[in-house]
């Protein structure tokens, strides 16, 4: 991906900040839930502002929404993933359906950037 024009930089910066409160309420939703590791949400305002930045050209058809998916590699650590589906859909899904979800969106690059992470913190326990 090409760099970000400095202005560019600076919204994603900004719009990461407003993201605070859906990344505090993923880090809530795994400390009521500790058998889970992941869920589905739908994306925040913020998050779906990303996204239109990061790729412009990726465009949502009529109809349909942007969805995060969340896996927590352990507490305080977590990814997410977006994807699109209906604009109905129920997000209160089953630990398996919510892996699913985050799994299958996943590109080859993200699968190696887990992997790191996981080695990092091993290293660090």
């Amino acid at each position: 991906m090409a760099a970000l024009p400095s202005a560019a930089q600076r919204r994603l910066k900004r719009l990461t900040a407003e993201n605070e409160t859906s990344i505090l309420a993923d880090a809530r939703f795994f400390e009521r839930r500790p058998d889970r590791n992941h869920r589905i949400r739908l994306a925040s305002r913020a998050e779906v502002e990303m996204i239109r930045l990061l790729h412009p050209d990726n465009v949502i058809t009529p109809g349909m929404r942007w969805y995060t998916s969340v896996r927590q590699i352990r507490k305080g650590v977590r990814l997410r993933g977006f994807t699109i589906g209906l604009a109905d859909l129920d997000c209160d899904e089953t630990e398996e359906v919510c892996r699913s979800v985050y799994e299958r969106g996943r590109s080859t690059r993200e699968v190696e950037i887990e992997q790191s992470l996981r080695l990092a913190m091993e290293a660090r326990s």
